[in-house]
């Protein structure tokens, strides 16, 4: 039986949302409210009044880019060039867009790309490239985007796992560059994106005109997600009740899969299997809205910053001890979630959490992008050859420095226990 001193009071997810952001947006279940008023705050605080970039505000990253894409009506058939890892829906909603992702290999060091692997994968049906940041690592870019721009390519920014302030500079060539505040991304709105549109208010009008065909999504629908992440939030998020449930937990229900529950829990949509696009394809709801504007004003950048410093120890730590944390070699590294890449990660897990760990597998839906059927394109196995080794650690922005040091030297620990058990891992 594992003692509760022995239990490291944190999991690997993390529920960025403060009780009072829920209290102060209650008031609009219950009155209409104006939209425009939100977005204009929202613009405010991004944009800071420049006139060639538009907000566009929508259910999720998946719901932006399906806008985007709609409003561009590429030829069925045209390809995309995009990063070599995101999660299935996105590439679905390009395929089911009629279009072609092609992916390429991610550095494990920078989670990144370089310009001649664009340059390998560009033919006369290339009509775009989407650059995914992952795991809050935001590798630079700018000659791929510089490339594609003198390529008269559409360049697009899936920032879904690397917000960092919400007036954070971006590169002034990138032509679309979505946001999203799920339930456990950094600045949690429990949903929501928000885009940014450069240059083109031609084409920030027909988004906006096919946003406008769509119905809203329920209050209703948002409030019961709220009601199913406050569960998760209390258990993840409080010191005391993460360390006894869990306690509970491992003693008493060893076989009960309570990480699944969480997870479960603050899965986004459920799909509409007759058609998976239309499961995007709505408006914000009153609550929502009202949620990401408080949010984008109380958002601090500061804490944010400390909170990473603390991390990037952690980094150091499992470096010095022949790990690979992916996107390391990030300049200006940020975290969203915390990855470290173990010789067995299914063994490493167990012996973590029976020393009171809280490692997770599978906490994202995250996965390698696969080639076209029947192309001649190449299967991104340097990327998998990683990708499947990665364990999720329980660090985040709430976790205090000495549990950090003390999580990364255990990792450690157990790694190199294993690998004097088993020589050829």
């Amino acid at each position: 039986m594992i003692k509760a001193d022995q239990i490291v009071p944190y999991s690997a997810l993390y529920i960025d949302m403060q009780y009072r952001h829920l209290f102060n947006t209650l008031w609009s279940y219950l009155k209409p409210i104006d939209q425009d008023k939100y977005i204009q705050q929202i613009e405010e605080i991004w944009l800071g009044g420049l006139k060639n970039q538009k907000i566009l505000v929508t259910l999720c990253v998946r719901a932006s880019t399906d806008l985007v894409l709609q409003a561009l009506n590429w030829p069925p058939g045209s390809e995309v060039i995009i990063t070599g890892i995101n999660i299935p829906d996105m590439v679905q909603v390009l395929r089911l867009n009629g279009l072609i992702p092609v992916p390429i290999e991610v550095d494990p060091h920078t989670l990144g790309c370089t310009l001649d692997q664009f340059k390998q994968f560009y033919t006369e049906k290339t009509k775009g490239i989407m650059i995914s940041y992952v795991f809050g690592a935001k590798f630079d870019a700018s000659d791929i985007i510089d490339w594609a721009k003198s390529k008269g390519l559409f360049i697009m920014e899936d920032e879904a796992e690397s917000f960092s302030a919400p007036n954070a500079k971006l590169n002034p060539n990138v032509d679309f560059s979505t946001f999203s505040f799920g339930s456990i991304k950094t600045c949690s709105a429990f949903g929501g994106s928000i885009s940014v549109i450069r240059n083109n208010e031609a084409l920030y009008r027909k988004m906006k005109a096919i946003q406008e065909t769509y119905p809203k999504w329920s209050q209703r629908n948002y409030f019961k997600r709220t009601l199913k992440n406050l569960i998760p939030m209390i258990l993840l998020n409080s010191r005391t009740i993460n360390r006894s449930s869990r306690w509970i937990f491992i003693n008493f229900f060893p076989n009960w899969d309570y990480k699944e529950f969480v997870v479960n829990s603050i899965r986004g949509f459920q799909k509409n299997p007759d058609d998976i696009l239309q499961t995007y394809r709505f408006r914000v709801p009153d609550p929502m809205m009202v949620m990401l504007a408080l949010r984008m004003k109380t958002f601090d950048t500061d804490q944010f910053n400390i909170s990473i410093s603390r991390q990037l120890v952690g980094q150091s730590i499992l470096k010095k001890g022949g790990l690979l944390v992916p996107g390391h070699a990030v300049e200006d590294r940020k975290f969203w979630l915390y990855p470290v890449v173990v010789p067995d990660p299914e063994t490493t897990y167990k012996v973590l959490n029976s020393r009171g760990i809280d490692a997770y597998m599978g906490v994202t839906q995250l996965d390698i992008v696969e080639s076209p059927i029947g192309s001649s394109y190449q299967y991104p196995n340097s990327t998998l050859a990683y990708f499947k080794n990665i364990l999720y650690l329980p660090i985040h922005q709430n976790a205090d420095l000495k549990s950090i040091q003390r999580i990364c030297k255990e990792v450690i620990e157990v790694v190199e226990m294993l690998k004097s058990q088993h020589p050829k891992l």
